[in-house]
């Protein structure tokens, strides 16, 4: 009994479905042998192509020699190569810790080039532990939606006007930021709806006007100065959460806020315990205020500890002040 091709007779949506769902680019490829129906289908499928260097890449200092980097990087523009023939990528994911950074920036810049001007990605993270300066033509893009940087060589530095029209979520990490080079980023992206700070220094005043960014999330905050606090206005946020290690942050407007989420220690280094405790204590008390008026509330451990110690510290204040009293009769 001959055999029946009833694969081939879905809908070409759903056979583009069945093919996204193989884990290797390379594979959807191959699927074009199976028939003339499906010879050209594989150009349709969205595809995500990740590079990282070395596999390890967060544990600790890269050991590869210059050979092995080099080996990796050749291997990444025959695979861009092979993929930029017209292939629908959809996330480009680009991991790497060179130990030689300067060397291959060249090269870097040609996968951004690929990402932001050739294959106009929708999702794309780039993370160089190494250092890296972020080329100013990839501050114009109208395709990316998903947009994280990290380690961007403690400086993102546009030059001209930041174009990011369409992008929704913006993830920044482990880098220095300006309150200038913050309002260029923001103004640049009308439709941003999430924004997530991730270890980030270099001002105390964040000011958020665009309307349409519901969530802002801060993972951590230094500053120099111990008496200088991050500043917060962001009247049409309605989530937020801070999180990790922070110096004293203050919320100056958020009106629109229905849920907050506090997971956060904070870091006020006088060299005098009390002083920092006082800090501690005067910062969270603060914030609770300006966020009384939300919906959901979140503590940490840390946040609801410090919050009942000053709580007894101010009864036991008054219990002797008023046994000081008793005493005086």
């Amino acid at each position: 009994m001959a055999m029946v091709d009833r694969l081939s007779d879905l809908s070409e949506p759903i056979l583009i479905h069945i093919l996204s769902m193989l884990p290797d680019g390379k594979d959807v490829v191959r699927s074009s042998v199976l028939s003339k129906r499906w010879r050209f289908l594989w150009r349709s499928v969205p595809i995500s192509l990740d590079f990282s260097f070395p596999e390890d890449t967060y544990l600790g200092l890269p050991e590869s020699g210059e050979l092995e980097i080099l080996d990796f990087v050749n291997s990444t523009h025959r695979e861009l190569l092979y993929w930029g023939s017209g292939q629908k990528i959809r996330k480009f994911n680009v991991v790497v810790n060179f130990s030689v950074p300067e060397r291959f920036d060249k090269d870097i810049d040609l996968w951004v080039y690929f990402a932001t001007k050739k294959a106009n990605v929708e999702d794309f993270t780039l993370e160089c532990l190494s250092g890296y300066k972020l080329p100013q033509f990839a501050f114009k893009n109208s395709s990316m939606r998903n947009l994280n940087l990290q380690y961007c060589k403690l400086k993102l530095e546009p030059s001209v006007n930041v174009n990011w029209s369409n992008l929704v979520s913006l993830s920044v990490g482990y880098v220095k930021l300006t309150e200038r080079v913050m309002g260029k980023i923001l103004s640049g992206c009308p439709n941003l709806e999430c924004l997530l700070l991730d270890f980030i220094w270099g001002f105390d005043r964040l000011e958020i006007s665009n309307v349409k960014l519901k969530k802002l999330t801060i993972n951590s905050y230094e500053t120099s100065e111990c008496d200088v606090w991050l500043e917060i206005l962001a009247p049409h946020i309605q989530n937020l959460e801070l999180l990790g290690y922070s110096s004293g942050i203050r919320l100056k407007n958020v009106a629109a806020l229905v849920t907050a989420f506090f997971r956060i220690d904070f870091q006020f280094d006088f060299g005098e315990a009390d002083r920092s405790e006082k800090n501690e204590i005067s910062c969270l008390k603060e914030l609770l205020h300006s966020v009384a008026h939300v919906k959901n509330l979140e503590l940490s451990h840390w946040c609801i500890k410090v919050y009942l110690y000053s709580s007894l510290y101010r009864i036991q204040n008054i219990f002797f002040l008023d046994l000081e009293f008793l005493m005086c009769y």
